[in-house]
Parts: structure tokens; sequence; C-alpha cells
């Protein structure tokens, strides 16, 4: 259990995405209701696109803040975290409080932030108010280095393959939890009845984790994450590696996948051991470099490619996210 130090006039700054999907239906009356509830405490700023998040940070690092309410889906809030860390750098980042407003938000879920978004509000102001020590969460970052941005990404997941394609369909179909369970379902049928469908390609790619290379040219699909629990609270890794040193990773290839495939359900919930062929991995590692990657996922946000790209996955820095259940 970690526990955060209040100091301060203004310790809150809480940025709101009003085009996150939770929060189109909530209009500006959330924005109103949740600048009530923090009061005295803090500052709100809503932005309309993800140009304007460089200079609300800029604002909210002048002014010392030193809690940061995210109001968004899981891109969101890895974006927001993105820019204080390239403007602020590794050492100034404030305590994580993310607010669901998104597709999955799987972030607050992990650390225990179900709640709504006035009411994570609501209790983050009673304890500052009654002058209580905050519990937090540590969760470690992947710092993702594409060659096309001119800083790096932070973010939580990173997936590539068939969860790539599969998170565009489901996007496209309007996503939601409804929508979710109805193309897995599909696509289980799918792959009982074409193997060879284009949602199951597997991608052409040299995979490197940490100082060795997979044998393999090709593969189904790739997830990297800092997070315990992933959506509908899937537990899917076998290790639990220490926050800031080392991420989670899951390799896997399609003949590994037809082999398992009834057995996926368990998996998802209990995790599936490495395959001793290696057409399935199952553990930590520090940095990971993937040739000819065709488009990847991180938190959530769809990062398309147009051509073949090189990414470097590697261990980043570990940040404080609030957690009214402690450490987890």
């Amino acid at each position: 259990m970690v526990h955060f130090a209040i100091s301060g006039m203004k310790q809150i700054g809480c940025l709101f995405n009003p085009s996150a999907k939770l929060n189109r239906k909530q209009s500006k009356k959330q924005v109103r209701d949740i600048e009530t509830i923090i009061g005295k405490h803090g500052l709100i700023r809503s932005t309309q696109s993800k140009d304007e998040i460089p200079d609300v940070i800029k604002e909210f690092h002048k002014k010392g803040i030193n809690i940061l309410c995210i109001s968004g889906g899981d891109g969101t809030i890895s974006s927001v975290i993105s820019h204080y860390i390239n403007y602020c750098g590794e050492e100034n980042t404030p305590l994580i409080v993310p607010l669901k407003g998104g597709t999955m938000n799987f972030i607050s879920a992990d650390a225990g932030l179900s709640f709504d978004q006035k009411t994570v509000c609501h209790n983050l102001a009673r304890l500052i108010s009654d002058n209580e020590q905050l519990m937090s969460i540590e969760r470690g970052l992947i710092k993702v280095t594409d060659p096309r941005l001119n800083h790096p990404h932070y973010t939580f997941t990173w997936a590539d393959g068939f969860i790539y394609r599969f998170m565009k369909w489901y996007y496209k179909e309007g996503g939601g939890t409804p929508v979710a369970l109805r193309l897995m379902m599909r696509s289980f049928i799918i792959y009982l009845r074409n193997k060879n469908n284009d949602l199951f390609r597997q991608d052409d790619s040299r995979v490197q984790i940490d100082d060795k290379r997979v044998p393999f040219v090709n593969h189904l699909f790739i997830i990297a994450a800092t997070v315990k629990r992933l959506v509908f609270g899937f537990r899917v890794f076998s290790e639990q590696p220490k926050a800031g040193e080392r991420f989670n990773v899951i390799y896997m290839r399609l003949p590994y996948f037809k082999k398992v495939l009834y057995r996926l359900p368990v998996g998802l919930y209990w995790g599936l051991g490495s395959d001793k062929r290696g057409n399935f991995l199952n553990l930590s590692a520090h940095s990971i470099k993937i040739e000819g990657n065709r488009g990847y996922i991180i938190d959530g946000e769809v990062i398309d490619a147009e051509k073949p790209l090189d990414i470097k996955l590697e261990m980043g820095p570990k940040i404080k996210i609030l957690s009214f259940k402690g450490n987890t």
C-alpha cells in the first residue's frame, strides 16, 4: 500500500474528454457536477481534441497540481500520461485518478475505481477535506517507440495481430459490453466455419523478447501489459512482476490457438502456461522488439500502419493510481 501526501491549495486537476463514450451521454451537466464536488480543491478543463491536451498539462504543472483526474477512456488516460511525462519528466507525474468515461475502463477497474465519476470525485474531495492520506497502487508503464512519433508513448497495455483487428471491428460496431460479448461469440463461430478468415490471419513479423529472438516468423497476436487484469476481469498472465521492473507478455501463434481453443474460457481467468514448443509464451520481460508490425492497440486506442513498422516496447516509469481499497 502506498500513501500519497496532500499539500497545496489546488491539489486536483481534472481533464475531461467529452468525446469519450460515457461522457457523450452525460453532457455538460457532468462537468458542472464534478466541478461542484471538487470545489475549492481543483481545476477542471475540458478538451475537444488531443491537440489541446499539452496546454492543459502545462497549466496544471505550473499551478502545482499533484492529483490528476482523467475523465475519458483508457486511450485518453494513456495519452494524458504520455504528454505529462514527455513535458514534465518521469519524476513529476502526479497521482492519477482514472474516472470511467470510455468503452472498456480497465485501468480504473484494475485500481478498484469501479464507481461512477461523481462518486469517485466525492470520495476524493472528502478525503482531502478531512486531511486523510490517499491510498494508491503502483503500476508500471510500457514505453512505446514508434518511428513515426516524435516522442515515446506510455501505455498500460499494447497488443497487435488478432486483437488489433478485433478491436477495429468492435469500434466499427459501436463498442460497449454487449457488442464485445456478441463479437467474441461471432469470432468463435467464424473460426469454426472458416479457419482461413482474415481475422485469424497470422502477422508476418520477427519478434525479440529481451535478448532472445523468437524462432518463428509469424504470430497470431502479442499482448504486453502492466495491469493485473484486462477487460471483463480476465487474469491471463502467469507472472506478477514488480511495478516498474518488468511487464507481462503473451505471445501466441495459430497452432497453439487451435490446440487450446476449447480451453480458452478457463485460460482467460486462470491463465495458461508457456508452450514447450514456443507457440505460446506467457512470461514477463523488460523489452520487446517487433519487426514488421502492421498496426497495434494502446490502451484500447487503434494505431494503424500503412506499411510495416519496427516497434520497440520497453519498461517505462511507474506511477501511482488512486485506490480506495489499497494495494492489489
